[in-house]
């Protein structure tokens, strides 16, 4: 091999390390902005889910209550209806008591 022959393949090879360097360098930058972009890309469709289920989630809550509140209501007239019947009936359930302890007694 003549030393121009060795001078070429010693240029070749140092060209081709610097490719190698430069495509490497590359290939790390690229890598980095492609995670940089799927990191902002999932913390927006995060955000975005968040903010549509806490509409969804603000509209059960509601929905749950009013359904507490209609219940509560239902409940309350429905103790209002049984202590009025109980007033109604208190006279005639103390003379049953009274007349029952009285027919023990005797």
């Amino acid at each position: 091999m003549t030393q121009k022959a060795l001078a070429a393949i010693t240029e070749a090879e140092t060209q081709a390390e610097v490719l190698y360097r430069v495509a490497g360098e590359r290939a790390a930058e690229m890598k980095n902005k492609i995670k940089q972009e799927g990191e902002a890309h999932c913390a927006r469709v995060k955000a975005e889910t968040e903010a549509e289920y806490e509409g969804e989630i603000a509209a059960i809550n509601a929905r749950v209550e009013r359904t507490t509140e209609r219940k509560r209501e239902e409940a309350r007239r429905e103790a209002e209806a049984l202590t009025a019947l109980a007033r109604e009936r208190m006279d005639e359930a103390v003379k049953t008591i009274v007349w029952g302890i009285i027919e023990k007694c005797q």
